[in-house]
């Protein structure tokens, strides 16, 4: 009984924190760095803050507006494909938790992170990622623990972690071929579909076994000779190989159909899309 008492009490402590953390208001961002600078007036606010995503309510020109500004593939697609990334975000975002380990949030933040995993399963029907409701942000390298380490992002249980300033790093970039917000929506994509037991694309699923094929041959041959592509870490563990092969795929394709080009064919068939050919090739998925 003394038990039971303690876990409601808990609960209602958790419910309170989370309630007077949601009252901070996220605001537009005039430096993506800004956020490490703290007013005066806001160093009595505690963090982290959450947000839950259904309260935030963007309107869609703030949502144009953020991806216009700093998302390269949302500027490339067509105004119908705009309409339906913007109607993914918002479902996406909807189902969220936000919990900003930092004084102050901006809105660029759930909207960004966000259009990562939208970008990654655009082509696909299933996009939402439903087994990850929590996404945390940091301002930047932050400590994981079992083994401990310094990371730049993982996925672990039911939340996706990221590291706000290397997250924008990867978009801002075009020479790095690194960027953790690709990399952690394609383990988040992995886990959802083979490790849980809901809303699994199944599509995605049995295609993913010609990457496994295609992927593996690859793999075991940067193992020995490597073309500078993958990173020495890819290359440790398939898992990695898979998720670092999404970034490469994205930030440089061309490279990518020039080293390996059935690995190219098959990450497109996969996804439904083609980085190369668009507008030429064009989405089918709803």
């Amino acid at each position: 009984m003394i038990t039971w008492i303690v876990t409601i009490i808990l609960v209602i402590a958790v419910i309170w924190r989370l309630t007077r953390s949601a009252r901070h208001t996220l605001t537009d961002s005039t430096d993506q760095q800004g956020h490490d600078k703290i007013a005066q007036e806001e160093a009595h606010i505690k963090c982290p803050l959450v947000y839950n995503g259904n309260e935030l309510e963007f309107p869609d020109e703030v949502l144009n507006a953020v991806l216009t500004k700093h998302f390269s593939y949302y500027n490339r697609l067509l105004d119908i494909d705009r309409e339906k990334f913007i109607s993914r975000l918002r479902k996406f975002i909807n189902t969220k938790i936000f919990i900003i380990h930092d004084k102050k949030g901006y809105r660029e933040m759930p909207i960004l992170i966000s259009a990562a995993a939208i970008q990654l399963t655009f082509g696909l029907r299933k996009y939402l990622l439903s087994h990850f409701n929590i996404i945390q942000i940091f301002p930047e390298a932050f400590v994981g623990l079992e083994p401990f380490r310094i990371l730049i992002g993982n996925v672990t249980g039911n939340t996706i972690n990221i590291a706000w300033k290397q997250f924008l790093e990867g978009y801002k970039n075009k020479y790095d071929l690194q960027n953790v917000g690709l990399h952690e929506m394609a383990h988040a994509l992995y886990y959802q579909n083979f490790e849980t037991a809901i809303s699994i694309d199944k599509e995605f699923k049995d295609s993913f076994r010609k990457f496994n094929s295609i992927g593996d041959k690859i793999y075991h041959v940067e193992k020995i000779l490597t073309i500078g592509l993958y990173s020495e870490y890819a290359i440790k563990d398939f898992q990695e190989f898979w998720a670092e092969s999404i970034e490469i795929y994205f930030k440089s394709p061309d490279r990518l159909q020039l080293h390996y080009p059935e690995l190219y064919k098959v990450l497109c068939d996969l996804l439904n899309q083609d980085p190369l050919n668009y507008p030429n090739h064009l989405f089918e998925k709803g």
